[in-house]
């Protein structure tokens, strides 16, 4: 018969709680003093490293590591991990240590906030507690509740420890001890509605659609703040710092390139992104003239290049401007999303096209 945790009061877990998610933030305002840099190098040493720790303590195929839609946090050493599926709306959070360490994992992960600057992914440790959790209205309790501070979380968290806890065996001989958490139906369009006043700002400030922004957010993040690619494409829109990242810099005046924790602010990403967008659409694809063609252009041109649309159509930049604007927009669309040479170019502009869709009411 399974052992349950007792309940531990909430007078008695609070002062644990205040002082794991203590610790200020590195301030984001740094621009144009500092060469932003980013040693790609480096980043794949600190990943080595950090498969090598996961190998060790959770066993060969276990490796669960930060990606576009996922986010990934180990805590307790590297013996605890939380996994939110963006895109799937699920949550699991396990650990090879006790329930204490379990119950820690549960609140800290329901009540992380929305910044990820200053937070190392590939580090072990708590993410802070915000008193604007970033799920609130996309994860409820057992009574139905939205999960917005220490008390509710603490709760639902005794709950799920007395009776959703399951195990399973690893393959090193470990037993890891889980609880999987649903999201609601509809979490993405939360997350999108959470982002929207800034999305709004960023398109008056570009002359970018509202949905445009929004349906590149969703194929690119799935809406997670946390993101982050093997290509160190970073945050919502996944801006690259040395190629998109130093593009926009330069047009800003600033010198070098973005670093990961401007990147990571979600204001400071959105308006990257778009940024990005005008510049594709103002200098690289200036000169296409029907402004159906130019988006499609331009969403194929956010994931792959500029250059490697234009390619597309012909191996000189004016010769390939000129055949578009000789082509119907539909065909614009049935070529880059059959003969662009990369795969995820050709279903990038189908995914992002058919999500964008979703949000042409939104103003």
């Amino acid at each position: 018969m399974k052992k349950y945790l007792k309940y531990l009061p909430l007078v008695a877990i609070i002062p644990f709680l205040v002082a794991c998610s203590g610790g200020s933030k590195k301030s984001t305002s740094k621009r144009a003093k500092n060469d932003y840099t980013k040693d790609t190098k480096g980043l794949d040493i600190l990943t080595g490293q950090f498969s090598r720790n996961i190998d060790q303590i959770w066993g060969v195929n276990e490796l669960l590591q930060a990606s576009q839609k996922d986010y990934v946090k180990y805590t307790d050493r590297y013996y605890t991990r939380s996994h939110i599926s963006f895109e799937d709306g699920q949550i699991i959070i396990e650990t090879l240590g006790d329930q204490n360490r379990l119950r820690n994992a549960i609140i800290h992960t329901l009540l992380m906030g929305s910044d990820a600057s200053g937070i190392d992914l590939f580090a072990s440790g708590d993410t802070p507690i915000s008193s604007n959790p970033f799920l609130a209205g996309q994860v409820v309790d057992h009574f139905g509740r939205s999960v917005t501070n220490i008390a509710v979380a603490n709760d639902f968290a005794t709950y799920l420890i007395q009776h959703k806890t399951k195990t399973r065996r690893l393959k090193n001989g470990q037993t890891a001890t889980y609880v999987t958490i649903p999201m609601i139906a509809n979490h993405v369009e939360v997350r999108a509605r959470r982002y929207l006043p800034m999305v709004r700002q960023v398109a008056r400030r570009y002359g970018i659609d509202v949905s445009l922004i929004l349906g590149i957010m969703e194929v690119e993040s799935a809406f997670n703040p946390y993101a982050v690619s093997y290509a160190n494409a970073i945050g919502l829109m996944q801006v690259v710092p040395r190629t998109a990242g130093r593009d926009i810099f330069a047009r800003k005046g600033f010198g070098g390139q973005p670093d990961r924790d401007y990147l990571y602010n979600p204001s400071q990403n959105i308006d990257a992104g778009t940024m990005y967008l005008t510049i594709l659409r103002d200098e690289y694809l200036d000169g296409i003239t029907n402004p159906t063609a130019k988006r499609y252009a331009m969403i194929s041109a956010y994931n792959s290049g500029a250059g490697a649309v234009l390619r597309v159509f012909d191996r000189d930049k004016w010769e390939a401007i000129d055949r578009i604007n000789h082509l119907q927009p539909e065909a614009v669309f049935r070529i880059l999303t059959t003969a662009h040479p990369s795969s995820q170019a050709r279903n990038y502009l189908l995914k992002v096209n058919k999500a964008q869709q979703k949000y042409r009411n939104v103003r």
